[in-house]
C-alpha cells in the first residue's frame, strides 16, 4: 500500500464491520433522542434530533467532496 492509497477516505461501506458500526451509530443516535424527548420535553428530542440530522449531513457532505477530489477506497477494485 502506498502513501496515495492511505490518505484516502475510507467508505463505510465497503466492509460488513464498517457498516455496523455506522447501524450502531444510528441506533445510539435514535436512542438518544428517545432518551432525551421522555426525560425533558418532546421540543428538546426534537431539537437534539435535528442537530444531530445536521451534523451527519455535513459529516456526509465533507466525506462526497472528499471522495470527488481523491476518490474512496474501494475506486479501483
Amino acid at each position: 500500500m502506498d502513501a496515495s492509497q492511505k490518505e484516502r477516505p475510507r467508505n463505510p461501506f465497503r466492509s460488513e464491520a464498517d457498516a455496523f458500526r455506522v447501524l450502531v451509530m444510528v441506533g445510539a443516535a435514535g436512542a438518544a433522542v428517545v432518551a432525551v424527548a421522555l426525560l425533558t420535553r418532546p421540543l428538546f428530542g426534537a431539537l437534539l434530533g435535528l442537530v444531530l440530522v445536521a451534523l451527519g449531513l455535513w459529516r456526509a457532505w465533507g466525506l462526497l467532496r472528499e471522495w470527488q477530489r481523491v476518490g474512496s477506497d474501494s475506486a479501483e477494485r
